[in-house]
């Protein structure tokens, strides 16, 4: 399934550890789901947790809301939502946590979803728990991983972020201005993201992005800067090596 389309529910995870990537692909999701079934009648439980009795008393919340049926329409969304003790941290490792996770996955396996929609957001997760193995199993998981210098197609994947991004603000951009960007902020989506919106005010009302556009106006990331660094030098390129060295 592509992820620019919404799963037909009615579990879906949505995790890893590019933040904005998953929090953006989780509004997407609930915004879908609440609009095609017509109901106000919807929850979002807040995951995002600090101790071990804040988790259980999440899951709690989570168990009622699934198990409490919409008072004024035939169906809910439930948005579990932030979720950070699904990984391999202390918090995930607390016996009450671990046994709630367990429970929960028990649960799912015998659940009647008529009439009932859940959607879970959270960071990194352990693929190897019964929980996520359950999710995976009885729903859909989308897995959105941050960019890294570490692999070799972070440009190819920023490139994508680009590209969508700037699309979706009605603004055309050839490949040449789309590498630059991408060279000048980094392997960081938010970052990323957060630029194309700068330069689509820049340009105006102008249908198409140019690279002098986006060196007018893009912030240089501070990763951005090593890499451009490191790639002048391993190119044995002086001028631009100077030019960078200039500019930090």
């Amino acid at each position: 399934m592509s992820k620019a389309s919404v799963p037909d529910g009615p579990l879906v995870l949505v995790h890893g550890d590019d933040e904005f990537a998953v929090s953006q692909r989780a509004r997407q999701i609930h915004k879908a789901w609440c609009g095609e079934l017509h109901s106000i009648d919807h929850d979002i439980i807040e995951a995002t947790v600090a101790t071990a009795g804040e988790a259980s008393m999440a899951l709690a919340q989570l168990r009622e809301a699934i198990e409490t049926l919409p008072f004024f329409s035939g169906a809910k969304v439930v948005w579990f939502k932030g979720c950070n003790f699904l990984g391999d941290d202390r918090t995930a490792k607390a016996k009450d946590v671990s046994s709630g996770l367990a429970g929960f996955a028990s649960l799912l396996k015998s659940f009647e979803w008529a009439g009932v929609r859940l959607l879970i957001s959270a960071n990194k997760t352990d693929k190897r728990k019964a929980f996520y193995k359950t999710v995976s199993k009885v729903g859909y998981a989308e897995s959105f991983e941050a960019l890294s210098l570490e692999d070799r197609d972070w440009q190819a994947k920023a490139g994508q972020v680009v590209v969508a991004k700037l699309k979706a603000l009605n603004k055309k951009v050839d490949d040449t201005a789309v590498a630059e960007l991408v060279q000048m902020v980094g392997p960081d989506t938010l970052a990323l993201v957060s630029e194309c919106e700068k330069v689509a005010i820049y340009v105006g009302e102008r249908d198409e992005i140019a690279v002098s556009d986006i060196q007018a106006i893009i912030t240089r990331g501070k990763q951005a800067k090593a890499f451009a660094l490191g790639d002048a030098l391993g190119e044995r390129d002086l001028p631009r090596l100077l030019k960078r060295l200039d500019e930090d």
